[in-house]
């Protein structure tokens, strides 16, 4: 973050200049600082940077910035020490970068999380195949696909019926939770996860050329089997899916969150009820003059934070010696995070955010072409809305 500060101030001819915790002792007036909001004692806001914390008043805090600020959020403040509490007076999230940005700043290899790209007539090569092919590719993504409901199986099956036409296929992205209740460890629990996995199977077995042809994309959710309560969480156990893997040719149980490469695009699946979580643990109410959704405000704040989860460990646990596969920095070309919230779209820094929207509720669902036409050496991505009538 303090890197990128630095090369924006370089870029913008700043003028500011970042003052460390701990040379706030015997300085008067507004002073522009960065660090972490950390809770110290119970109720008790500090800001939190290399150097010191001083403790936090956001009785006259202002925000510039869309998103929540929460507990571990990292933050620009103005704001002046008096009697040893730094009385904010306006706050907002770090300055961002897009991703070609970023990856000029900290070169190629150090941003290819896939270790695939081992030089740049590799990438360049890539470029040239995503140019050439690129507009054939296509994801199909869905969230909350409650396999426990008829309603939803019925239009599964109608959505698989309208794609088995298309060549080539899409690729379908199934993100958890995939029952409407969690169910239990015993055994009665087990046999039904099992059965509902066989009953989606049976369904699309039904359209031979997606059988055969299809690949299949699964993202556990919260309540799904597995190590729960902890992020990233690996992915839904193989018991549970032996039926469908048998009958249906190309299935990948996948992580939360899951990457993935289409040619030199990286696109990222997350799901998480980050909208819930978020309020419950914004310390400020976010901007009203943003466009109202908070998904907005949600997406912007991981962007932002670079981080899929920057949460009190309290609230979103996290494995520390996996911690960097939630880390959103560079920005990926596309963030699709499945919440159980209303369908949203929008560029963010040149960062498809894209929410599917609960299957469960209204059947929505998402198309992303991460290619969608091509001008010269420049694509654009499509991203389409869509509900299964």
């Amino acid at each position: 973050v303090t890197n990128r500060l630095a090369r924006s101030a370089q870029n913008n001819g700043g003028t500011h200049t970042i003052t460390p915790v701990e040379s706030l002792l015997g300085r008067s007036g507004r002073r522009f600082l960065l660090g972490m909001i950390v809770q110290v004692e119970e109720g008790k806001y500090y800001l939190e940077d290399h150097t010191a914390q001083v403790p936090l008043n956001f009785s006259e805090a202002s925000l510039l910035t869309d998103g929540f600020v929460t507990e571990n959020s990292v933050v620009l403040i103005e704001g002046e020490a008096i009697d040893g509490v730094l009385h904010v007076h306006n706050m907002g999230s770090p300055i961002v970068e897009n991703r070609l940005d970023s990856i000029k700043a900290i070169g190629l290899q150090n941003t290819d999380i896939f270790n695939s790209i081992g030089s740049l007539s590799e990438y360049e090569k890539l470029r040239e195949q995503e140019l050439e092919h690129g507009e054939d590719g296509m994801f199909v993504v869905l969230s909350d696909v409650y396999l426990d409901s008829p309603a939803v199986i019925e239009k599964i099956e109608r959505m698989l019926e309208g794609y088995s036409d298309f060549n080539p296929l899409p690729i379908f992205v199934f993100m958890g939770n995939f029952t409407s209740k969690p169910l239990s460890s015993a055994s009665e629990g087990t046999k039904a996860m099992i059965s509902y996995f066989e009953d989606l199977a049976n369904v699309i077995c039904k359209f031979p050329n997606v059988a055969n042809e299809g690949r299949f994309v699964f993202i556990p959710g919260p309540n799904d089997p597995g190590i729960t309560g902890v992020l990233p969480r690996g992915p839904i156990p193989n018991y549970f899916t032996a039926a469908l893997r048998s009958k249906v040719k190309n299935v990948m149980l996948a992580s939360n969150p899951c990457r993935m490469r289409f040619f030199t695009k990286e696109i990222v699946f997350f799901r998480d009820n980050l909208v819930s979580k978020m309020r419950r643990n914004c310390l400020i109410e976010p901007r009203q003059d943003s466009n109202g959704q908070l998904s907005s405000h949600a997406i912007k704040t991981v962007l932002d934070q670079g981080h899929l989860s920057p949460l009190p460990l309290s609230t979103s646990p996290i494995y520390w010696q996996h911690d960097h596969a939630l880390r959103l920095y560079p920005f990926p070309d596309a963030l699709i995070c499945g919440d159980r919230v209303e369908q949203y779209y929008e560029t963010y820094e040149e960062c498809d955010a894209i929410n599917p929207g609960p299957f469960s509720n209204g059947f929505n669902f998402v198309v992303y072409r991460p290619v969608g036409e091509t001008s010269g050496s420049q694509t654009k991505s499509d991203v389409e809305l869509c509900e299964v009538p």
